[in-house]
């Protein structure tokens, strides 16, 4: 079904709406193009999220180590459960994802 204007009036109708413009059906290359621009767009807008969560550079040694604790009870510290947090998959400590682990029992 498309929803057409004609003469200010809005219709419904199967067939496409009439144009006064020729219709030009995009190119191979257009397409790709527009595609490319938009992955890189969201590439741009995910490099960005991740640079402002600021992980512990890899060159600063750390007293912890990802040990396959996931939960905030499981966590000695608010400085232990952001590293967990940042380096450590499949942890469960950030429920409203702000990026703070363990509001209620350690990084209030």
């Amino acid at each position: 079904m498309n929803k057409c204007l004609i003469n200010g009036t809005v219709t419904y109708q199967q067939a496409p709406c009439p144009s006064s413009q020729p219709r030009k059906d995009p190119t191979l290359e257009e397409l790709n193009a527009a595609e490319k621009a938009r992955r890189a767009a969201a590439a741009s807008a995910a490099a960005s999220a991740r640079r402002e969560t600021a992980p512990v550079p890899a060159t600063t040694p750390s007293r912890f180590s990802c040990d396959g604790r996931t939960r905030c009870t499981q966590m000695r510290s608010c400085e232990e459960a952001k590293f967990f947090l940042d380096h450590c998959p499949g942890v469960q400590m950030d429920g409203d994802g702000d990026g703070i682990p363990c509001e209620q029992q350690w990084c209030h």
